[in-house]
């Protein structure tokens, strides 16, 4: 079995496939950004039963998020993200439905698909691609910029879906459609384009192994440890941002005729972050990465505090895109620290542990919010946050700049 594969394996690496495939992923996951929540609304379902779908689709990513990842290093990471993308396939197909409790059971295919999907063709990427001697800063770059570019053009096809839509009876179908075709193509195109893994059966690993594996890794390193605990803390700081800029914003606007500001400031947040990640690259190769890592954080959380006090739409939009620009440098910077620590045995699976920290971070900053405002506002909630932040980034750096993996 193993010679079948050989002349397939031994073909020049090449990175487009990879980005090809992964921009694709990225793009049928755009579309749909404008149109989660009508996908429910426009069916007649109450704001309550929206609630309750978006639950259960970030539990089914939770839930699923770390055992994709141990599943995607023991089994295959090919094979996960093959299995990611048949899930969101039948997920989507469901969205059609007019049944409340199969849009739910779509959500939570769709949800569980992401878990396996993500991750793990990004891992094969940076593990075939420093083989071939590509430099890990550069790979872990096009990365960032890849899913950025592919979200904003899938979000931008997905509103453009949307307008078409509301001239049919099913405002969603056009984008549901465009999403099952990118999908399948997806799939299609994995099988055509990637090379299949080929493991001895002394290198595959059970669950179980691969599971005891992760924990050894995260155990044994420090490092990890606080990483993992620093993405937690971004998760945080993102959705506190991400959740409540818009009402903040409108509280500043004269009236609403100055709306359009809001769409301005979310198409330019995309270009700023990829500013940013430039900068994180040429940042690598002229400072330590944990200190440029930890810098950046720390800045972002005092730039959180200076917009907390923003009065004026120009104060707020100067403070938001520093926020982005910085966030540009952690993205592209914590990839690369996280991938030099991690080896190939486990990086999809650690790569997981973050996206789970991420979501988390998430959940507990809408918890806190939900404390904070029965006696405050987004302002006070901001600053609950930041100074909150910058505490935990201090005493997490001083085991990222001590337990730095050597570059």
């Amino acid at each position: 079995m193993l010679t079948r594969w050989l002349p397939t394996v031994s073909k020049p690496f090449r990175l487009a496939p990879y980005l090809g495939l992964l921009s694709l992923s990225y793009l049928s996951l755009g579309v749909t950004i404008p149109a989660m929540s009508l996908i429910v609304i426009s069916k007649g379902f109450s704001l309550s039963r929206l609630s309750l779908a978006m639950i259960v689709f970030s539990l089914s990513v939770m839930a699923f998020e770390v055992p994709s990842g141990i599943y995607a290093d023991a089994k295959g990471r090919r094979k996960s993200f093959a299995l990611g993308l048949v899930l969101s396939l039948i997920g989507t197909l469901l969205l059609f439905s007019s049944s409340y409790l199969l849009l739910c059971a779509g959500f939570a295919c769709t949800g569980i698909g992401r878990a396996y999907a993500s991750g793990s063709l990004d891992a094969l990427m940076i593990e075939r691609g420093q083989r071939a001697g590509k430099k890990l800063e550069d790979i872990v770059f096009a990365l960032d910029v890849n899913s950025g570019i592919s979200l904003s053009v899938g979000s931008l096809l997905g509103g453009l879906l949307l307008s078409l839509g509301a001239q049919l009876d099913n405002l969603t179908s056009l984008v549901l459609l465009v999403r099952v075709f990118l999908v399948a193509l997806s799939l299609l195109l994995l099988f055509l384009l990637i090379p299949k893994e080929t493991q001895t059966p002394e290198e595959a690993f059970t669950f179980k192994a691969q599971a005891n594996a992760l924990v050894s890794a995260l155990s044994s390193s420090p490092f990890l440890l606080a990483f993992s605990l620093s993405v937690l803390v971004q998760g945080v700081l993102l959705a506190s941002l991400e959740g409540y800029w818009q009402p903040y914003l409108k509280q500043l606007l004269v009236s609403d005729s100055q709306l359009w500001i809001l769409g301005l400031i979310s198409a330019s947040v995309f270009a700023v972050s990829v500013l940013g990640s430039m900068m994180g690259k040429r940042l690598l190769s002229h400072m330590r990465p944990p200190l440029v890592y930890c810098l950046a954080f720390a800045g972002i959380f005092a730039l959180q505090l200076m917009l907390s006090r923003s009065h004026t739409i120009i104060q707020f939009l100067l403070f938001y895109e520093l926020i982005y620009l910085l966030l540009g440098v952690v993205s592209v910077v914590g990839m690369y620290l996280l991938n030099k620590k991690a080896s190939d045995a486990v990086r999809t699976s650690l790569v997981s542990v973050s996206s789970f920290c991420l979501q988390t971070g998430g959940l507990l900053a809408n918890l806190l919010a939900t404390v904070v405002f029965l006696g405050g506002g987004i302002s006070r909630y901001w600053v609950i946050t930041a100074l909150g932040g910058l505490g935990m980034i201090s005493i997490l750096s001083v085991w990222l700049l001590q337990r730095t993996p050597r570059t």
